[in-house]
C-alpha cells in the first residue's frame, strides 16, 4: 500500500473524502496526515490526521493527538496506524493520544492491536448552546471600555498580544499560535483587552464549523487577571447573542485545571458527553 502525505498541494485532490475540519487544519504547523488510497484510485481506504504536541515547550515531552481516523478495512486501518506510529516517532514523541466521539469495531481492534489502550469516558469538552450562555447572570454587567472587539484592532497589535501569551507560556489549545493570522479568529466574537494600544488579554473563538464554535484561548496579565477573564467572557458572550442564533454551540474544553476550575463556576453541573480515549507510548 502507498502512504500519502497530506499537503497544500494535495488536500483538493481528497476533498470529498475527508472531513472539513481536516481540510481546514491540512498546512498548519505541527499538523500531519496521511492517506491510503483505495487500489482503484477513486476513494481514500484510511487516513489519519494528527497534532503534534509540546514541540517548542521546555520540560515538556512531545506528544501526537490524533485528531481524526478513517478506514474502510482492518488491513488499510492497521497501516495507517503504523506509517503514522513511524512518523511520530520520528517527529520526537514520546506519547501518542486522542479523544475521538465514535469508534467502529474495526478502528477499535486495529488500534488495540496497535498498542492503544481504549477507554469510554466523559469528554474534555462541554458544548454550550447560546440560549444557556444567555442565562450566565454576570452578562448584564456593563464591560469596560478597554475591553475591544477584535475586529477593532490592528495585525501588529494582535501579533504583540499574542507574544506576550506566548511568552507566559499560555498557548491555549494551539501550540501553532504565534503562527495563525488575526483573521483565522472570528473576530465578532473574539476579545482582548487593550491599554495604551497594548493587547494584554485575549479571548479567541475560532469558527469550527457552521454553528459550532470554540474557545481557543483565553488569556490575560496581573496583576488585575482575574476581573479581565471575566470582562472578556462577558463581552464575547454579548457578541456571540448579538452575531449567533440562540441553538448555535460553543465549545469549552477543560485542558487544564484552571480551566476546568472556571467552567465549573460558569456552567456548574454540565458534562461532556461519551468519548472514546486511548492512549500509547513510545520508548
Amino acid at each position: 500500500m502507498t502512504i500519502i502525505e497530506l499537503t497544500d498541494d494535495n488536500a483538493e485532490d481528497y476533498e470529498d473524502f475527508l472531513d472539513d475540519t481536516v481540510m481546514a487544519d491540512i498546512g498548519r504547523e505541527y499538523h500531519q496526515g496521511l492517506i491510503i488510497e483505495n487500489s482503484t484510485g477513486d476513494g481514500v481506504r484510511a487516513s489519519v490526521f494528527w497534532e503534534l504536541k509540546n514541540v517548542e515547550i521546555e520540560d515538556a515531552d512531545t506528544t501526537s493527538e490524533i485528531l481524526d481516523l478513517f478506514s474502510s478495512d482492518s488491513d488499510g486501518c492497521a497501516e495507517i496506524l503504523r506509517a503514522f506510529d513511524e512518523k511520530g516517532i520520528a517527529s520526537g514523541a514520546k506519547r501518542s493520544y486522542f479523544e475521538l466521539a465514535e469508534l467502529d469495531s474495526i478502528q477499535r481492534e486495529s488500534l488495540e492491536n496497535d498498542g492503544f489502550k481504549l477507554k469510554k469516558s466523559e469528554s474534555r469538552d462541554i458544548c454550550i448552546s447560546i440560549r444557556e450562555l444567555a442565562k450566565l447572570p454576570f452578562i448584564r454587567i456593563k464591560t469596560p471600555d478597554y475591553i475591544k472587539s477584535l475586529s477593532e484592532v490592528t495585525d501588529r497589535q494582535f501579533k504583540t498580544g499574542v507574544m506576550t501569551s506566548v511568552l507566559h507560556g499560555r498557548y491555549g489549545l494551539l501550540d501553532d499560535l504565534p503562527f495563525l493570522p488575526l483573521r483565522w479568529f472570528d473576530t465578532k466574537l473574539s476579545s482582548c483587552v487593550v491599554t495604551d494600544g497594548v493587547i494584554n488579554g485575549l479571548l479567541l473563538v475560532r469558527r469550527i464549523r457552521e454553528g459550532l464554535y470554540r474557545v481557543e484561548l483565553l488569556f490575560a496579565m496581573q496583576p488585575d487577571a482575574n476581573i479581565n477573564l471575566l470582562n472578556l467572557i462577558r463581552y464575547s458572550v454579548r457578541a456571540a447573542l448579538k452575531n449567533l442564533s440562540p441553538d448555535d454551540k460553543v465549545i469549552f474544553r477543560r485542558h487544564t485545571s484552571s480551566a476546568e476550575a472556571l467552567t465549573k463556576k460558569l456552567f456548574p453541573g454540565m458534562k461532556g458527553s461519551e468519548v472514546y480515549r486511548g492512549e500509547k507510548h513510545y520508548g
